[in-house]
């Protein structure tokens, strides 16, 4: 059965199913900083925001599915706001990417590109964990670069690294 990823509908089914899967992926992904992650995944990816999403409509969730089953998920952002200071006219953003299998990644930046292309943007940044090596080693395989970004002038804990490819 071959994988597709497709917006998901912001929905209680869905959204529990999501809050579960980014606490075990961060937490995952944290390893001995566990705290961390979980930390990093209620602040960002808990049911009361992800529910917010249904009213912002430059941010939606894009999901990786094989048949009826969900695997993998991201957030793709479009707003000005979010996008702004990277040198281009309309650029894309994609964070919060919780996988299980790197295939899985391919699947959803495939699908994620061609939403850019749809929406005539003319970039897509991602923001990735340093430490997130195999979504690191999917992006530059798929032909993104790194690139710096000051978003935050705090000192990030733990350090983000930045991503770009030009559609």
């Amino acid at each position: 059965m071959s994988k597709v990823a497709k917006f998901v509908v912001i929905i209680n089914d869905n959204v529990i199913w999501m809050e579960e899967k980014a606490l075990k992926f961060y937490s995952d992904l944290f390893g001995a900083q566990k705290e961390i992650g979980e930390k990093y995944a209620q602040e960002n990816l808990s049911s009361q925001k992800l529910f917010r999403i249904q009213n912002d409509f430059s941010v939606e969730m894009l999901m990786a599915y094989e048949g009826e089953n969900p695997l993998s998920f991201m957030k793709l952002n479009s707003s000005r706001l979010a996008n702004q200071n990277l040198g281009a006219n309309k650029p894309i953003g994609v964070n919060h990417i919780v996988y299980f299998n790197p295939e899985d990644l391919v699947v959803l930046f495939k699908r994620a590109e061609e939403v850019a292309l749809q929406r005539k943007h003319d970039l897509i940044w991602v923001k990735a964990f340093e430490i997130d090596t195999v979504l690191i080693a999917t992006l530059k395989s798929l032909g993104y670069e790194e690139f710096r970004y000051e978003s935050d002038p705090e000192e990030e804990t733990p350090k983000e690294l930045y991503f770009k490819k030009s559609v």
